[in-house]
């Protein structure tokens, strides 16, 4: 298969994979899942809060999936478009949805303005679901960053939410052009885009990374799944139990941490994600979406891709985005 249409494909099934693998485990700590389960090596069917099957994504995929089929029915992005998509997905109907994707969306159905519309909110919910901009723009990057900037302000308007939709998108861009990654160049691309003083430290901490990797990594997973937290917020890191909270900037730069442990290891940089605890479906759908950008389709395991809901379907929406994009 030709590569660069592998990595499209392989950015939106592992963006289903790692959320997939991720659902069940949602809001436990590493602690707990280490003891119920010790290391996770499959899809794993039942477990609460959802009662769902092995393989059922949820609202990541869901909103991934709509932001592709924009890009496509519109053949780029169309905002209006766009919104109308986020609004049939309110029938679909969500699956363990975010509050500050939920309540704007609920807005932009009642009528509100879409500047209007959005949560004062820096969750991790236009980071999980911004990749299909990263794909289709990935030769045009200011456009990249303009288009993931208006994804995110359509449901969150705090920085750390806008910088990390920018963030997972050039990061998609970057790594499907890639045959041979350098960490230090990888970093230093994506910390130039969001340098600017309206997003704080976020380059700083995306920069930093490189240091985190040659440390314990339950360690630094604890320290960066609250990385950016600042009080009254709980920050993660001061329980040791381990888990990644929801905030934007600490899932986005976790996920990150995850992929670059094993570049060339789907299955293990997807499994470090999860067992992170905390936001596991989250931070398991970015880093699939990333590892699967770098990776392409074919190092995704398939007894995972045979169990994902709506496998086919995601392949054939990566492909027609492919040819939009390509035209």
């Amino acid at each position: 298969m030709n590569k660069m249409k592998s990595r499209f494909i392989g950015t939106l099934i592992g963006t289903g994979v790692g959320d997939a693998l991720g659902r069940p485990f949602e809001g436990w700590s590493r602690k707990q899942i280490e003891a119920r389960c010790g290391r996770i090596m499959d899809l794993l069917p039942d477990f609460p809060p959802y009662r769902l099957p092995a393989g059922q994504y949820t609202d990541d995929t869901q909103l991934t999936i709509a932001i592709a089929e924009s890009l496509v029915r519109s053949k780029g992005f169309d905002l209006g478009d766009l919104i109308s998509r986020f609004v049939d997905w309110l029938s679909e109907p969500p699956i363990g949805p975010g509050y500050g994707c939920l309540s704007s969306i609920r807005k932009l159905s009642s009528g509100v303005p879409w500047q209007e519309a959005a949560s004062d909110s820096g969750g991790n919910g236009t980071a999980m679901r911004v990749s299909p901009i990263g794909l289709f723009y990935y030769n045009n990057i200011s456009k990249l960053i303009e288009y993931a900037r208006l994804s995110s302000l359509l449901t969150h308007n705090h920085w750390a939410a806008t910088a990390s939709a920018i963030v997972v998108a050039r990061s998609i861009a970057y790594l499907i052009t890639c045959d041979e990654l350098n960490i230090d160049i990888f970093l230093k691309t994506i910390a130039s885009s969001v340098q600017k003083s309206e997003f704080e430290d976020y380059a700083q901490n995306i920069l930093k990374l490189k240091d985190f990797l040659k440390r314990d990594k339950v360690e630094a997973l604890i320290e960066l799944g609250g990385i950016g937290i600042k009080p009254p917020w709980p920050n993660p890191a001061e329980t040791k139990e381990g888990y990644i909270a929801a905030y934007a900037m600490s899932t986005t730069i976790s996920a990150l941490y995850c992929f670059l442990l094993s570049p060339d290891d789907f299955e293990n940089s997807v499994i470090e994600a999860v067992m992170a605890g905390g936001d596991t479906d989250t931070c398991g759908a970015i880093t699939g979406a990333i590892s699967g950008a770098y990776n392409g389709i074919e190092k995704i395991p398939s007894r995972w891709i045979k169990l994902l809901v709506n496998n086919e379907y995601l392949k054939k929406l990566a492909i027609d985005l492919y040819k939009i994009a390509h035209k």
